[in-house]
C-alpha cells in the first residue's frame, strides 16, 4: 500500500511520539525529585559539617601549638597561643586564640578576628577541664581552671559544649602534641 506524501502522520506514529515524550518526562521528573531530596538532605546537614570542621580546626590549633606557648583558662573560656600559618606560603606565627561561649555560640577566635572556628552557632560552653600539674608540689588531676602562673602546659584539655539544646561529644586534646612527639622522637635512641 502506497502512502500519499502530502498526508500527515498516522495515528500510530502520533501515539508512539506521545509515549516517548511521556517516558522522557517521567524519567526527568523522577531525576529532579531525587536531586531535590538529596539537596534538602545536604542543606540540612551542612551545619553539622561546618561544626565538625570547626572541631578539627580547633584540635589542629591546640595540638600544633609550641611547647613554650601558654594556656590560661577557667569555666568561662580559655586563651592559648597557636601556630597559625596564613596562606599562601607564609611562615607560621604564634597567634593568641580565645575560646569562649559568649554571644550565644561557642567560638574560637584569633586575636585579629580573621580566623574563627565556630563549634556551635547557637549553644553554650558547658565546661572546660584541664588535666595536669600547674606547678611543682601540686598533684596532677582534673582542674576547672589553668592559671597564668603555670610553668607548663596541661597534659589534656577537655572542652564540653552544647549545640541547639543537645550536648555535643566532648573534645579532648593534648596541647602541643606535635611538638612533644617530635621532642620524644629526637631524644629516643
Amino acid at each position: 500500500m502506497r502512502r500519499n506524501r502530502r498526508a500527515g502522520v498516522t495515528l500510530l506514529e502520533l501515539l508512539i511520539a506521545l509515549w516517548v515524550m511521556a517516558a522522557a518526562a517521567l524519567i526527568l521528573a523522577s531525576t529532579l525529585g531525587l536531586a531535590g531530596r538529596a539537596l534538602a538532605r545536604v542543606g540540612a546537614e551542612a551545619a553539622d559539617v561546618e561544626a565538625i570542621t570547626a572541631r578539627v580546626v580547633l584540635r589542629r590549633w591546640l595540638e600544633g601549638m609550641p611547647v613554650g606557648a601558654q594556656i590560661v583558662g577557667d569555666a568561662g573560656g580559655m586563651t592559648f597561643g597557636a601556630l597559625i600559618d596564613e596562606p599562601p606560603l607564609s611562615a607560621a606565627r604564634v597567634t593568641e586564640v580565645r575560646l569562649s561561649g559568649e554571644g550565644g555560640g561557642v567560638r574560637a577566635v584569633a586575636a585579629d578576628g580573621a580566623l574563627v572556628a565556630e563549634l556551635a552557632a547557637e549553644g553554650a560552653l558547658v565546661g572546660l577541664a584541664f588535666y595536669g600539674s600547674p606547678g611543682p608540689g601540686v598533684a596532677p588531676g582534673w582542674r576547672e581552671d589553668w592559671p597564668a602562673t603555670a610553668e607548663v602546659l596541661p597534659e589534656l584539655v577537655r572542652i564540653r559544649y552544647e549545640t541547639e539544646g543537645r550536648v555535643a561529644p566532648p573534645l579532648t586534646v593534648i596541647p602541643a602534641r606535635i611538638a612533644r612527639q617530635s621532642e620524644r622522637s629526637l631524644s629516643s635512641p
